[in-house]
Protein backbone atom coordinates (compact mmCIF):
# COMPACT_ATOMS: atom_id res chain seq x y z
CA UNK A 1 0.00 0.00 0.00
CA UNK A 2 1.43 3.30 -0.86
CA UNK A 3 2.24 5.58 1.79
CA UNK A 4 1.53 8.82 -0.13
CA UNK A 5 -1.58 9.32 -2.62
CA UNK A 6 -1.94 11.57 -4.72
CA UNK A 7 -5.63 13.31 -5.29
CA UNK A 8 -6.27 15.53 -8.45
CA UNK A 9 -9.65 16.77 -9.55
CA UNK A 10 -9.82 18.90 -12.82
CA UNK A 11 -12.19 22.08 -13.12
CA UNK A 12 -13.02 23.49 -16.39
CA UNK A 13 -12.99 27.22 -16.57
CA UNK A 14 -13.95 28.59 -20.01
CA UNK A 15 -11.68 26.62 -22.50
CA UNK A 16 -8.71 26.36 -19.81
CA UNK A 17 -8.70 22.92 -17.93
CA UNK A 18 -6.96 23.67 -14.53
CA UNK A 19 -5.75 20.90 -12.41
CA UNK A 20 -5.85 21.06 -8.68
CA UNK A 21 -3.41 18.27 -7.06
CA UNK A 22 -2.93 17.92 -3.10
CA UNK A 23 -1.10 15.19 -1.39
CA UNK A 24 -2.68 13.54 1.08
CA UNK A 25 -1.61 11.22 4.02
CA UNK A 26 -3.16 7.87 3.64
CA UNK A 27 -1.50 5.76 6.47
CA UNK A 28 -3.02 6.85 10.17
CA UNK A 29 -0.45 7.20 12.79
CA UNK A 30 -2.29 4.50 15.17
CA UNK A 31 -4.88 7.19 17.25
CA UNK A 32 -6.47 8.99 13.88
CA UNK A 33 -4.28 11.79 13.11
CA UNK A 34 -2.21 12.06 10.30
CA UNK A 35 1.61 13.27 10.42
CA UNK A 36 2.06 16.33 9.12
CA UNK A 37 4.49 19.92 9.06
CA UNK A 38 3.93 22.99 8.38
CA UNK A 39 6.17 25.52 7.57
CA UNK A 40 7.17 27.70 10.87
CA UNK A 41 5.62 31.28 11.49
CA UNK A 42 7.92 34.06 10.01
CA UNK A 43 8.73 35.04 13.91
CA UNK A 44 9.41 31.86 14.82
CA UNK A 45 12.11 31.44 11.47
CA UNK A 46 13.86 34.35 12.47
CA UNK A 47 14.18 34.23 16.05
CA UNK A 48 15.99 30.83 15.75
CA UNK A 49 17.91 32.46 12.49
CA UNK A 50 18.77 35.56 14.88
CA UNK A 51 20.76 33.22 17.19
CA UNK A 52 22.01 31.23 14.98
CA UNK A 53 23.71 34.10 13.61
CA UNK A 54 24.85 35.32 16.87
CA UNK A 55 26.53 32.13 17.84
CA UNK A 56 27.96 32.04 14.30
CA UNK A 57 29.49 35.51 15.30
CA UNK A 58 30.84 34.40 18.29
CA UNK A 59 32.81 31.31 17.27
CA UNK A 60 33.76 32.75 13.77
CA UNK A 61 34.15 36.42 13.97
CA UNK A 62 35.24 36.55 17.54
CA UNK A 63 31.89 39.21 18.54
CA UNK A 64 31.33 39.73 22.24
CA UNK A 65 27.60 38.48 23.24
CA UNK A 66 27.28 37.81 26.75
CA UNK A 67 25.91 34.17 27.35
CA UNK A 68 27.39 32.80 24.69
CA UNK A 69 31.14 32.68 25.49
CA UNK A 70 32.38 28.73 25.89
CA UNK A 71 31.87 26.62 23.07
CA UNK A 72 29.29 24.92 25.83
CA UNK A 73 26.46 27.74 25.72
CA UNK A 74 27.85 27.92 21.63
CA UNK A 75 26.44 24.61 20.98
CA UNK A 76 23.40 24.90 23.63
CA UNK A 77 22.41 28.34 21.48
CA UNK A 78 22.42 26.29 18.65
CA UNK A 79 20.26 23.76 19.70
CA UNK A 80 18.13 26.10 21.42
CA UNK A 81 17.75 27.68 17.79
CA UNK A 82 17.55 24.06 16.48
CA UNK A 83 14.43 23.43 18.82
CA UNK A 84 12.71 26.58 18.09
CA UNK A 85 12.78 25.92 14.67
CA UNK A 86 11.62 22.24 15.23
CA UNK A 87 8.41 23.36 17.48
CA UNK A 88 7.71 25.63 14.66
CA UNK A 89 7.14 22.89 12.05
CA UNK A 90 5.51 20.21 14.36
CA UNK A 91 3.00 22.58 16.31
CA UNK A 92 0.83 24.70 14.29
CA UNK A 93 0.22 27.49 16.48
CA UNK A 94 4.00 27.71 17.28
Amino acid sequence: MPDRQTVATQTKLGKKTVANTRTKSVKDMGNGHNMGLSTPSLLTFLLSFVIMLSVFFVKFFGATIPGLNGDTTQFAGLLFAYIILTMGCLLRSF
